[in-house]
C-alpha cells in the first residue's frame, strides 16, 4: 500500500520487529495449554456470547510513543463488520473464478453471513453448481448463498429480493442442505446447515425474463427539467 519498505526496529522483550511509527507495542507470548475464563461479551451479530475458555496472553512489556493515539472499534459496527464482509466477498470471487467460467462479482454485504453471486449463466445447472461450489470456498461464513444474473445489483438487497421474488421458484430452485457446520463458535448449532437460493432466469427461457426498459430514460437530462436535479 506505500510503495516503498517500512521501517522496522526491534523490540525490548522478544526476537521480533515492529513498525519503528507504532503507536502502542505489546510485548508477550501466549501460554501453550493454558485456557482461562472469557465473557460473556457482545459480538457482531448482536447477542451476548457466553463465558469460555480462551487463550492467555502473557505481556512481557509495554512501548508507546509520547501522545500515542489507540485505535479500536465497536463490535458490530460498520467499520468492524464491512473488513470481514470485503475480505470473505474477495476469498469466495478469487475461488470461484479460479474453478468455474461466468463468474462477474461476488458481495457478502449488508451481512457477512450471506453471499450473493453475480454470474452469466452458460449451461443448465450452471447456477446450482456455484451455489455449491461457494460452499466450498467459503465453509464457515456463507450461511445462505443467492445467485442472480447481470442485470441484478447485487449491492442493493432490494434488486436482490426482486429477482428472488419473480425469477426463484421456491419449490425448485432452493435447496436445504442440512447438518453443515458453520459459525466455528456454535456450540448449540444454531448457524447448521445451508440455504442455497436461485434467483436467476430460468435457463432455457431467458428472453422472458428481460427486464423492462423506459424508452428514451438514457437520454433524459433532469436538470432540465428540476432546478436542484
Amino acid at each position: 500500500l506505500k510503495g516503498s519498505p517500512i521501517a522496522m526496529r526491534k523490540c525490548k522483550h522478544i526476537d521480533l520487529e515492529v513498525p519503528t511509527d507504532t503507536e502502542i507495542v505489546i510485548e508477550g507470548r501466549f501460554l501453550p495449554n493454558e485456557r482461562r475464563p472469557e465473557g460473556p461479551f457482545g459480538e457482531f451479530m448482536g447477542y451476548y456470547v457466553p463465558e469460555g475458555p480462551n487463550a492467555v496472553f502473557e505481556v512481557l512489556g509495554v512501548t508507546v510513543r509520547k501522545d500515542a493515539v489507540f485505535h479500536s472499534i465497536l463490535c458490530g459496527s460498520a467499520e468492524e463488520v464491512l473488513t470481514l464482509e470485503l475480505s470473505v466477498s474477495a476469498n469466495i470471487y478469487q475461488r470461484l473464478s479460479a474453478a468455474l467460467p461466468g463468474i462477474l462479482d461476488v458481495t457478502c454485504q449488508p451481512f457477512v453471513n450471506h453471499a450473493i453471486v453475480k454470474m452469466d449463466t452458460q449451461f443448465e445447472g450452471h447456477a446450482r453448481q456455484v451455489m455449491l461450489a461457494t460452499i466450498g470456498a467459503e465453509p464457515i461464513w456463507a450461511k445462505i448463498i443467492t445467485v442472480v444474473d447481470p442485470d441484478v445489483n447485487i449491492y442493493d438487497m432490494d434488486d436482490v429480493m426482486w429477482a428472488t421474488l419473480t425469477r426463484c421458484r421456491p419449490d425448485k430452485d432452493m435447496l436445504i442442505i442440512p447438518e453443515t457446520p458453520s459459525f466455528y463458535r456454535d456450540e448449540q448449532k444454531d448457524h447448521w446447515g445451508r440455504l442455497l437460493i436461485d434467483a436467476t432466469k430460468p435457463f432455457h427461457r431467458k428472453p422472458e425474463f428481460e427486464r423492462k426498459k423506459i424508452r428514451l430514460a438514457d437520454q433524459i437530462n433532469l436538470s432540465d427539467w428540476f432546478d436542484n436535479a
